[in-house]
């Protein structure tokens, strides 16, 4: 699927439509340069799976875990990685991210996808949304592609 946005509040809706389908198990890899939206198609998914904190970019923290709203399969956490200060899958697996990817009862959100190679093998179910800056100002290009 492709989708064109002009603003903000457009990328939300198509996380929280993808919330909507998200049972456990699946590991969104997200893909785009500085600035595209990565972020905040992750604090929007946060949202619509219930998550009560303030969602903030854990480029410090790397990898931060929220409980999501209890639903009627379960409780479900949301694993939000972002990437972009790790050298490799190594530095990922090293501060202990494979206790969480892929598990039933987690979605995992990885941002900076492209710089942990191989991360595809820790998930079951892999979902690449790849993000671009559009030909306006605040235009995006949003594709998400189920790859397995």
């Amino acid at each position: 699927m492709r989708y064109k946005t002009t603003d903000e509040r457009q990328t939300i809706k198509i996380a929280a439509d993808l919330a909507k389908r998200l049972k456990g198990g699946e590991m969104i890899l997200l893909f785009g340069d500085l600035g595209t939206g990565k972020t905040v198609f992750a604090k929007a998914l946060a949202r619509a799976l219930g998550v009560k904190e303030i969602v903030k970019s854990p480029t410090f923290n790397i990898m931060k875990c929220y409980s999501c709203k209890p639903s009627t399969v379960g409780r479900k956490l949301l694993c939000h990685i972002d990437a972009y200060r790790l050298k490799d899958l190594k530095d990922l697996l090293d501060i202990g991210a494979d206790e969480y990817l892929g598990k039933k009862n987690v979605i995992s959100a990885v941002e900076w996808a492209d710089r942990v190679k191989g991360i595809e093998r820790y998930g079951g179910k892999i979902i690449k949304i790849k993000i671009w800056h559009g030909e306006k100002e605040n235009e995006r290009i949003i594709e998400i592609d189920r790859a397995r």
